[in-house]
């Protein structure tokens, strides 16, 4: 298998998993490209032509991924197509808001723990989930706290 037909597998996959993450398949696809291309920016059309995929469908893709700050578009004088890079530095934003969403379900079960406090029965599933995000609202701060530099 050539390098660039293991390449196109690994997009594939790294599409696939975002796409469970809630990114629609050809974002991830243009995600997966951008990180690993050469050079590393990308005009629409050049995206469409490597992914084999509509014009249209790479643009609404690119709208969404600028929007949430995972791809930068720049544009040149004297060159009439914009260009698009991935942001690797603000992958960390994403993962924040990740992490964010998870620990503030414990906000959630807190709420419908309070509301079932006269029915032990019905507050045991809740008071499970309720432990679980309590122990990771205690755990995830500190874990980011220590995660690594990003290369230079």
């Amino acid at each position: 298998m050539s390098r660039e037909t293991s390449l196109s597998a690994w997009v594939e996959r790294f599409a696939a998993h975002f796409a469970e993450e809630g990114i629609p398949l050809i974002g991830g696809r243009i995600l997966g490209y951008l990180l690993v291309c050469d050079p590393t920016e990308r005009t629409a059309a050049e995206l469409s032509q490597e992914l084999e995929a509509s014009s249209g469908s790479i643009s609404t893709n690119l709208k969404f991924l600028v929007n949430a700050g995972l791809v930068t578009k720049r544009t040149r004088r004297g060159r009439q197509a914009a260009q698009y890079r991935v942001d690797e530095k603000r992958w960390a934003d994403l993962v924040q808001r990740k992490l964010d969403a998870l620990v503030s379900v414990r906000t959630l079960t807190e709420s419908g723990m309070r509301l079932m406090s006269g029915d032990p029965q019905r507050a045991h599933r809740l008071r499970t989930v309720d432990q679980l995000y309590t122990w990771l609202a205690d755990e995830l701060p500190p874990l980011w706290e220590r995660r690594p530099n990003p290369p230079k």
